[in-house]
């Protein structure tokens, strides 16, 4: 399994909607189009063919703006909700690695003390100080993003982005605004005509809130990648100091066996002597 990818959380038909836009929306050509586009649009309805369609103020400029804008909070908020996910995933597995890591290293320092007892006469070469992350990190799980979701306010910000952070609430605000486009040019609604004044404030009051909406998801994606990287920190602390407790272990076994091996060369019989005792116990 590979590390955690955003991609991987765009799932089914809406997931792969989502992603298309989000990758055509999210570029600079799309920045340049919409400035040559909103430029174009004004010059020609000043001086141009569209002076008798949409003048100034732009009325209809204004809200084709203003409906793209609402779309586009809507695929903001979706990617916001893949964010977090990709993210939380990456926390876990971070957590997961580090874990293994520090199960592996504490492997080590148990061989390396069964060494002693055989090396030294059962007296430990090196007094073991492990990290104190290490006992409090047994009681910490990841950080994940609704964990920094706390209180009434967090878990009304978390429902209300969980509703709205979908491809269901785009199509459900493509239709409700061409479908009141449409109606009230068909003269069913009868008291917001062209150039819709009112659903222009009803979009405009949905951006408005929206927007805090994606403010607030802002804050707990930061103060969620903020707690992941001190724990991260941490993770890496309490793995360098092991690390560094294991080579002064093998280091202060390296002199006792250095020690041993000078001891048994000074005091072993001679080469002939041995090779000639094998024979003899050969025969």
């Amino acid at each position: 399994m590979g590390p955690a990818r955003s991609t991987d959380e765009y799932i089914g038909f809406n997931g792969r909607l989502a992603a298309a836009l989000t990758r055509r929306a999210g570029s600079m050509w799309v920045v340049y189009f919409t400035i040559v586009f909103m430029l174009a649009w004004m010059g020609l309805a000043t001086f141009g063919p569209l002076r008798q369609v949409d003048p100034y103020p732009f009325a209809f400029l204004l809200f084709m703006g203003n409906v793209v804008q609402l779309l586009l909070v809507f695929v903001i908020l979706v990617g916001q909700q893949v964010l977090g996910q990709a993210a939380d995933k990456r926390a876990k597995q971070t957590f997961q690695d580090a874990q293994a890591i520090l199960r592996n290293v504490t492997q080590l320092h148990d061989h390396l003390l069964e060494q002693d007892m055989i090396l030294n006469r059962g007296i430990a070469l090196v007094e073991r100080h492990p990290h104190p992350w290490i006992a409090q990190r047994k009681m910490t799980l990841p950080v994940t993003v609704r964990d920094q979701q706390v209180g009434l306010n967090g878990r009304i910000a978390a429902w209300i982005t969980e509703r709205v952070g979908s491809m269901w609430a785009f199509y459900i605000a493509t239709a409700f605004q061409f479908g009141w486009i449409g109606l009230a040019a068909a003269g069913v609604i009868t008291f917001d005509p062209y150039p819709f004044a009112f659903l222009l404030f009803l979009s405009s009051l949905a951006q408005l809130i929206l927007m805090f909406i994606i403010m607030v998801g802002q804050d707990v994606l930061g103060r969620a990648g903020d707690r992941r990287a001190e724990q991260t920190y941490l993770d890496a602390e309490a793995i360098l100091h092991e690390c560094e407790r294991l080579e002064e272990h093998l280091t202060a076994q390296d002199r006792l066996i250095l020690k041993a091996c000078a001891y048994i060369q000074e005091h072993a019989p001679d080469d002939d002597l041995i090779h000639s005792e094998f024979g003899r116990a050969a025969l």
